[in-house]
């Protein structure tokens, strides 16, 4: 135990080097048919007093900063329930909802309000749900100056079903998505999330999210990277969403145990980097432990979560929720920047090769590469006094890297980039 801590302990202090104090929550759950009966979901074997019982539970021990949700009612009474009897309890006054639109089953974002605010919304017309879109402000130390950071946040419900017509449809909501996103210009932060109902990335809607398109050739990424054929495929069970169960005839949960991963966050490039301000740090589908490969969330004995809250996930819904972890900063991001301060360019995601420009007077004293363990791979030490270095990562495994760039004048700074 403690030589786990104590590789927490060293991630916390590399991380810390980005520059970044705080941390956004951000967490998508599919609810299945909350407060709503349907077909062979009813009050007895979906009970929305129960549900709440179970989402208070789960978001109690997340505290998710930014809550999206799917498969809500149609009612503002239904929406608004959700804050009122599972976010605003026990003293906490702060969380917020965007207004309520869309038919049959719905999204919504719930925010902490102390962090974030929500400066507009708009819907697509996608089919057989609207995607809702949100742009958000973060309330930093700079907001007083209208110097801040925004971030735009796409919620989705694509159709669900395994037929050639179910993923037509998915296809044309993605582009339509697209889309909006070309002729809107939408760039720099930028987030997608939901049940998005894709067996494998070569489906045509994950082809589309994750395709260059519009003037600043905008494209999403998975930041776990972790692209392929997810059905019954169980190289990846650790990012399975569905089913939490495996008992047959359980009313209107799915089941069989989890063998898909419906769910996803998808984000820019910008939110990997970090280069408007928002980094992504860390991504779970919650209570997954890569050992519920046809399983359930319960059995075998699940350990990753409290028993309290595995158990709420199997009473709350046929799917399980994804936590995302953001950094930014909370500083002023202006002018008043420290004299210490050490600016940096680099490319994001790297294939091959690394490019590192430092445009300072400094040169390069040495660069670090670290996994996310924190645990130290490899250390260069340029030979001349360059400011500009290629490292070459080729024979790198695919996944995260932190690289530490230490100048000759003391100062350091680590960045996370994303090794394809």
């Amino acid at each position: 135990m403690k030589r786990v801590r104590s590789i927490w302990i060293l991630v916390f202090i590399v991380i810390s080097g980005l520059s970044y104090a705080d941390t956004l929550t951000v967490m998508h759950y599919n609810l299945m048919y909350y407060d709503k009966i349907y077909s062979d979901c009813n009050s007895t074997n979906n009970n929305v007093d129960s549900k709440d019982g179970y989402l208070r539970t789960i978001l109690g021990y997340v505290k998710p900063d930014i809550l999206l949700v799917n498969e809500v009612n149609d009612a503002i009474a239904s929406v608004e329930r959700i804050k009122t009897n599972t976010l605003n309890i026990n003293g906490v006054t702060h969380y917020k909802r965007a207004n309520f639109s869309g038919s049959f089953l719905v999204n919504m974002i719930y925010y902490n309000s102390d962090k974030v605010e929500l400066k507009g919304q708009d819907a697509i017309p996608t089919s057989p749900r609207e995607t809702n879109v949100y742009k958000l402000y973060l309330k930093t130390a700079g907001l007083a100056n209208a110097d801040t950071i925004f971030l735009y946040h796409f919620v989705t419900h694509l159709k669900a079903g395994s037929t050639s017509s179910d993923a037509n449809q998915r296809t044309a909501a993605a582009n339509a998505i697209m889309s909006y996103i070309s002729t809107k210009n939408i760039q720099g932060n930028v987030i997608i999330s939901g049940d998005m109902n894709l067996y494998g990335a070569s489906e045509g809607a994950f082809v589309a999210f994750t395709t260059p398109t519009g003037p600043n050739s905008f494209r999403f990424y998975d930041p776990l990277n972790k692209v392929g054929e997810w059905h019954a495929n169980y190289n990846f069970r650790n990012v399975h969403t569905q089913s939490t169960r495996t008992i047959a005839n359980e009313g209107c949960f799915s089941t069989g145990g989890f063998d898909d991963r419906f769910d996803f966050i998808l984000t820019s490039s910008e939110v990997l980097s970090g280069a408007k301000g928002i980094k992504f740090f860390s991504y779970q589908a919650l209570g997954q432990d890569g050992n519920r490969y046809n399983s359930s969330i319960i059995s075998p004995a699940n350990m990753s979560v409290p028993a309290e809250v595995a158990n709420a996930l199997y009473g709350m819904s046929d799917h399980i929720p994804l936590v995302m972890k953001v950094t930014y900063s909370s500083a002023p991001s202006s002018a008043k920047a420290e004299k210490n301060s050490l600016s940096l360019h680099y490319n994001n995601p790297v294939t091959e090769m690394l490019t590192l420009q430092v445009p300072e007077s400094a040169p390069v004293k040495a660069v670090n590469l670290y996994n996310i363990l924190g645990n130290k791979l490899q250390s260069i030490y340029p030979n001349a006094d360059s400011q500009k270095i290629d490292i070459d990562l080729s024979s790198f495994p695919s996944g995260f890297l932190l690289v530490e760039v230490i100048l000759k004048d003391g100062r350091q700074k680590t960045i996370k980039i994303l090794k394809k």
